[in-house]
């Protein structure tokens, strides 16, 4: 009995110990990094500070979980309180592999430009492993948020914010639109003129937030080397400026209701105003060299921008564009021949059938003569930051970004035959993709840029 009771007692104590020893390290978490792919967001990076410096850093002993989604950690690295590496960083920063789960995205409600209110975070050791920092031993770790989201980084980080307003069209009173600018340094510098690119978002994308139309469809790879190396400047540079405007609704709002090119955008006067006052406070900006494009309800606007302001608008590349046909006249169209358009979609969207929208258009723009108009019709939208992963037949914009747009349909009225290889078999002007043309594409006689006077 004696002999019972010792050994409980001998059990006790070293359970005791081993309590006594275990020790918890507690993490403050700093920020979260949000990365725009073809189809979503996802958080990538996570950036915590541990209350006391770690010696060894192995992905292998941590797990992170962000939304509730437990996430692989491919590294772990010093860091400042944004991320960026520094060798004895008193920050760590933990890299994590893109996950398609869909809790994993902090953009859940695209409605109106709405991020995750409340998007958690946990660090945590794995079961069973065991930090050692010099003679202390940790078995656990105390980190978790429930509202990371209060401060993230993402590419957005990058644009100036700013708004305008001005008046509506079509009915009293004004609208005020959110915009994003890119300003690469290197450029506003040289003293030379620059080209403008323009973005208009897509129905889900409204609202005052412009980081939603920013990351919800990726435009931030407009800003990325691979585009940004086709534009070359005045000065012989590369580069280009990109303005990405956000009205607070929808660009297809008339004074009627919702369009399809019957009436006006409430926004077509105001956005126009927001253009030229971007001008007129950035004199670097060429005004013979303003490109501008936009996705499904932003392709819309960018052909309702080209029909009200010819010649104004060195090229446009409208994007599943939601302009019905029936709805541009023969006389708009014989203006458009006129134009330097690149039209680009999926053949398989069941959200704008492109036998309603630009097949047609296309068509009766070849009729009138236009000499360089071009249509990239694909078969599908497959994806590439999952290889060979179909995707939502109305996501044309992703080629736009990832850059595939290479090829036309043939300039006639014959049958449109999409292809997944660039979109067409004619390089148009000789030009190996979308975003060379444009670049090279120049208004010949401008039209004077107006200085608002609101």
């Amino acid at each position: 009995m004696k002999n019972c009771i010792k050994l409980i007692l001998a059990a006790g104590a070293m359970s005791f110990a081993v309590a006594a020893g275990a020790q918890t390290l507690k993490m403050t978490h700093q920020v979260v990094r949000i990365t725009a792919y073809e189809a979503s967001t996802s958080v990538n990076l996570v950036v915590v500070k541990p209350e006391i410096k770690l010696d060894v850093l192995d992905p292998s002993v941590f797990t992170v979980e962000t939304n509730g989604v437990e996430r692989n950690v491919k590294i772990v690295y010093p860091c400042d309180d944004r991320g960026e590496w520094t060798d004895g960083g008193e920050y760590l920063a933990f890299g994590l592999e893109v996950s398609r789960e869909r809790g994993a995205s902090p953009l859940v409600s695209r409605g109106m430009g709405t991020w995750s209110k409340a998007y958690p975070v946990k660090v945590a050791l794995k079961p069973g492993k065991v930090l050692k920092v010099g003679k202390q031993k940790f078995t656990a770790v105390e980190c978790a948020t429930d509202h990371a989201l209060r401060n993230f980084l993402s590419e957005s980080d990058f644009f100036r914010r700013g708004t305008f307003t001005g008046p509506s069209t079509g009915r009293p009173g004004d609208e005020t639109l959110t915009f994003g600018a890119f300003e690469p340094e290197a450029l506003r510098i040289d003293g030379k003129k620059n080209p403008l690119i323009i973005w208009l978002h897509g129905m889900g994308e409204g609202g005052t937030d412009v980081s939603i139309e920013l990351m919800g469809n990726e435009v931030v790879a407009l800003i990325r080397s691979d585009i940004q190396s086709h534009f070359t400047t005045e000065g012989g540079e590369s580069g280009a400026y990109v303005l990405a405007v956000q009205c607070p609704t929808m660009w297809m709002g008339t004074s009627k209701g919702f369009g399809r090119g019957e009436y006006p955008s409430l926004y077509s006067d105001v956005l126009k105003s927001c253009i030229d006052n971007y001008l007129c406070q950035n004199p670097d900006v060429d005004p013979y060299r303003v490109y501008i494009g936009g996705c499904s309800n932003g392709g819309y606007m960018t052909m309702n921008m080209v029909l009200r302001n010819p010649g104004f608008f060195a090229a446009a590349y409208p994007t599943c564009e939601a302009y019905m046909d029936q709805n541009i006249s023969d006389v708009q169209i014989q203006q458009l021949a006129k134009e330097n358009i690149w039209f680009v979609q999926s053949f398989d969207d069941t959200t704008v059938n492109p036998n309603e929208y630009c097949i047609p258009t296309f068509k009766r723009l070849m009729a009138a003569g236009a000499k360089n108009v071009w249509m990239s019709m694909f078969e599908s939208v497959i994806g590439t930051d999952t290889p060979g992963q179909r995707l939502f037949g109305h996501f044309s914009w992703c080629y736009v970004f990832n850059d595939q747009v290479t090829g036309s349909q043939e300039q006639s009225t014959a049958d449109v035959k999409p292809t997944n290889n660039g979109g067409g078999t004619v390089a148009p002007q000789g030009f190996n993709n979308l975003f060379e043309w444009m670049n090279a594409q120049k208004r010949t006689d401008p039209i004077p840029v107006q200085n608002p006077r609101w």
